[in-house]
């Protein structure tokens, strides 16, 4: 697979452990998030989810990024995200 047209994409985390999201184009072949600043970060594919001590989350621990690789979507992928620090931003990159 030859991977085209990176695209990187910054949301701007203002407030502690709210949620934020991002929308994975269904034509990405791959991406990767991560937190600028190496916080922690908690990673859910339903809204409503990062927010709640039993949401069903992943957490990405400080200094860890998150990838998929190989997506072939019918349609778009909302990813939810809630970093456990504010003025903090989540980078995201996504190859086309």
């Amino acid at each position: 697979m030859v991977k085209r047209y990176p695209m990187i994409t910054i949301v701007d985390i203002d407030v502690a452990n709210e949620e934020y999201s991002v929308v994975i184009p269904k034509e990405a072949k791959s991406y990767t998030v991560k937190m600028r600043g190496n916080h922690e970060f908690k990673l859910a594919y339903k809204t409503g989810q990062v927010t709640e001590s039993t949401g069903n989350f992943i957490t990405i621990p400080s200094g860890s990024a998150e990838s998929e690789d190989e997506l072939g979507n019918e349609n778009d992928i909302t990813l939810y995200v809630a970093c456990e620090k504010g003025n903090e931003k989540f980078e995201v990159k996504i190859w086309r």
